[in-house]
Order: C-alpha cells, then sequence, then structure tokens
C-alpha cells in the first residue's frame, strides 16, 4: 500500500526536524539550565597567539570553575589593560611581568587569585607602589615564552621579567607536536652542529570547527572536559593543525630520541640557548630575569618518594643547572610546595595539573621571598 505523497513528504521531513529540534533544545539546555564551559576566541597579534581582547565568560573543568577576563592587550588578567608607557615618576612603581603557559594564564581562578595578582598583593608596601602583570596561553612551551617576552612584555619595559615553566616547557620547545595549536607557537630547530634555529610560528586563523565551538554551547559541552572522551573530541574537532617547520632538513629534533641521554642533552641545549636569550633581551630592556619552575606536585601529594620522585625532578635539575652556568636567577618551587604540604596538608591543584587557587598563593609567597632574598624590591632597576 502506497502512502499519499503528502503523508510521504511529511515522514520524509519528520527525521531532519526531530534532530533540528534536539539539537535546539540542548543548545538551550547546555546555555541556561547546565553551562557548557565558554571558551576564549583567540587572535595572532604582533606575531604572538593571544586571545581576543575583552572577552569575559565562565572556565569550567571537572575540578574547577572560574570567571575569566580577557584585557586590552588579549590576556586573562585582573588588570583591564596594561599599560605600555612608564609615566615620568620621581619614583615610579616597580613593575613585574609574569611569562608563561597555562600556568600564568590560570583559568582555572577567578582574574583576581592568579600568581600574578597575589604577588602585587604579597609586594604592595613598595615604597613607590607595584604593579605586576601576566601573560600566559595554554600549552605554549619555553620556546613561545621568549617570542612573548620578546614583542609582547619587554616593550612594556617591566623591572623584573618573571618566566613561569613547567616541566614540561623545555622539552615541548624543539620536539614536533604539542597540542591543536603547536603549530601557532614559536619552536626551535637543533641540528648536529649544535646550531639552533628559530622556527617562527604559522599564521593563526580560526577553523570551522574552532568558530563552531565558540557559537555552540552544545558543542562546547560535548568537546570539553564533561562531555565526550578527549581522544574522540580530539577526532571531531580539535584536531592538530598540521605543522611542517620540521620537515625543511633532517635534524636531531625531528625524530624522537630513545636514549635518554639524548634526550636530556637536546634539552640542555635548547634551555641553554633560552635561558640565554631571554637573559640578554631582558638585560637589553633593563630588565632582571628571574626563572621560576613548577615543583613535583602530584608526586608530593601521593607521597611519592625515591625514584618515583627523582624522576619527576629531572627537568628540574636540568633547568637549575643551565639556570645556574648562564648566571640566571632561579626559584624551584618544588620545595616551597613540600614544606606548605608538610604543614598545612592542603592540595595545590587540581586533576588536570593546574594550580588551585591556594596553590597561586603558595608560589607568589615563595616568588616574594625570592625576590626579597635577591635584592631586587629596592625598587625599579632603570
Amino acid at each position: 500500500m502506497r502512502l499519499p505523497k503528502n503523508r510521504f513528504l511529511a515522514s520524509l521531513l519528520f527525521v531532519p526536524a526531530a534532530l533540528i529540534l534536539l539539537l535546539a533544545l540542548g543548545e538551550l539546555y547546555f546555555r541556561m539550565v547546565s553551562p557548557a564551559p565558554d571558551v576564549p576566541a583567540l587572535a595572532m597579534r604582533d606575531g604572538v597567539l593571544r586571545h581576543q581582547p575583552g572577552q569575559q565568560g565562565t572556565y569550567r573543568d571537572h575540578e574547577a570553575s572560574a570567571p575569566f577576563a580577557i584585557n586590552a592587550q588579549g590576556w586573562n588578567s585582573g588588570r583591564a589593560a596594561y599599560p605600555q608607557e612608564r609615566p615620568p615618576r620621581s619614583c615610579p612603581a616597580l613593575r613585574i611581568a609574569v611569562v608563561g603557559g597555562a600556568l600564568a594564564e590560570a583559568l582555572e581562578v577567578p582574574p583576581q587569585a592568579s600568581l600574578a595578582e597575589d604577588l602585587e598583593r604579597e609586594l604592595a608596601a613598595q615604597p613607590c607602589g607595584i604593579e605586576v602583570f601576566r601573560y600566559g596561553m595554554d600549552g605554549a612551551p619555553l620556546s613561545q615564552h621568549l617570542l612573548m617576552a620578546r614583542r609582547a612584555v619587554l616593550p612594556a619595559r617591566p623591572d623584573i621579567l618573571v618566566v613561569l615553566l613547567a616541566p614540561e616547557d623545555i622539552a615541548a620547545s624543539h620536539q614536533p607536536g604539542g597540542g591543536a595549536l603547536a603549530a601557532h607557537f614559536q619552536k626551535l630547530r637543533l641540528d648536529a652542529e649544535d646550531t639552533v634555529e628559530e622556527l617562527p610560528p604559522l599564521p593563526y586563523a580560526p577553523t570551522f570547527s574552532e568558530r563552531l565551538r565558540q557559537a555552540s554551547a552544545l558543542v562546547r559541552h560535548l568537546t570539553g572536559p564533561e562531555g565526550l572522551r578527549p581522544a574522540l573530541a580530539q577526532r571531531l574537532l580539535r584536531r592538530p593543525r598540521p605543522d611542517r617547520r620540521f620537515e625543511a632538513a633532517a635534524t636531531a629534533a625531528a625524530e624522537p630520541a630513545t636514549a635518554r641521554e639524548e634526550r636530556e642533552a637536546l634539552d640542555r641545549r635548547a634551555a641553554r640557548y633560552l635561558f640565554g636569550q631571554l637573559k640578554a633581551e631582558a638585560s637589553e630592556a633593563g630588565a632582571r630575569l628571574l626563572v621560576v619552575m613548577d615543583g613535583a606536585r602530584a608526586e608530593l601529594e601521593s607521597g611519592a618518594a625515591g625514584t618515583e620522585l627523582e624522576r619527576a625532578l629531572e627537568q628540574n635539575r636540568l633547568a637549575a643547572a643551565e639556570a645556574e652556568l648562564l648566571g640566571v636567577a632561579f626559584l624551584d618551587l618544588h620545595q616551597a610546595f613540600a614544606e606548605d604540604l608538610r604543614w598545612h596538608k592542603k592540595p595545590f591543584g587540581s586533576g588536570d595539573g593546574q594550580w588551585n587557587a591556594y596553590g597561586h598563593a603558595v608560589a607568589a609567597s615563595a616568588v616574594a621571598e625570592k625576590l626579597s632574598a635577591l635584592g631586587w624590591l629596592n625598587g625599579p632597576s632603570r
């Protein structure tokens, strides 16, 4: 028995109409009832990947929910803007700049609860005043920190440049890959003749999938921490962009090193070059350089010891040795976290490896103590 033509057409339209209704209801639900995490839109300015200025929203994951505020320069911050000029004053405020990856970006805590804002409060008694700016981008390796310092940070003429490192930031500077945005970060090519080449970031433009995530709360939920499995979300909407900068020549960094000694040698070369460049360019801009490295917090909180803890601190020891060789001031936060945990028994972060508000406060206190010990808090260096 054949259906009447109008009923046949209606049956054909039912499935897409039902799907559209389901998607609309899902969109409404994840906007109004159970809001999906907001994702700051990105932009490239002066060749440096950052956020589009003027955004506000709420970051959410399994353990954290915090507002973010992107300032006029494109950085998550408690300050609406970073003035580039130093006003002519007989006693100018001490200006500190903190540059880094996700630890400096600090989306997991409110804008006033990151290391930079905590440090500003810690040093509020400075005789001429204090201002602390932060420049953070999730996934940025140490090689990108150099580019950020060169083009976005040092032009603001800070008195002190604090480079905030996670343990993976050195190796990620010279290895291919490293996340969906790795192609838009500066990297290093290390060849067999001990020469180092800076590979500039590739231009950035949002893809269709990134625009879709910005527009749709349903998509943000499905591809966020509480949505689809990370591997599936990566395949669908968060796939890394092709990065062919390492294909120009056969290099030591182009092939993963298998031996620990080989990997360590490459990491040492990368750290030595990047610390050296940061020191030289900071000095030229009239700034003092302090490198600060995160501790092995997960191992501390789990009670790990012996070989497990020693391996977790390999990059810390490597960075400390290279900094000492170059005469760069260095602070390993591991001891500060260990001491605090011994007395207060409070966790410093969440499951994604980032600091919570308490972790930021402990780190800020340690940085303030280090700056005082270095004698850098007596006023601007210039």
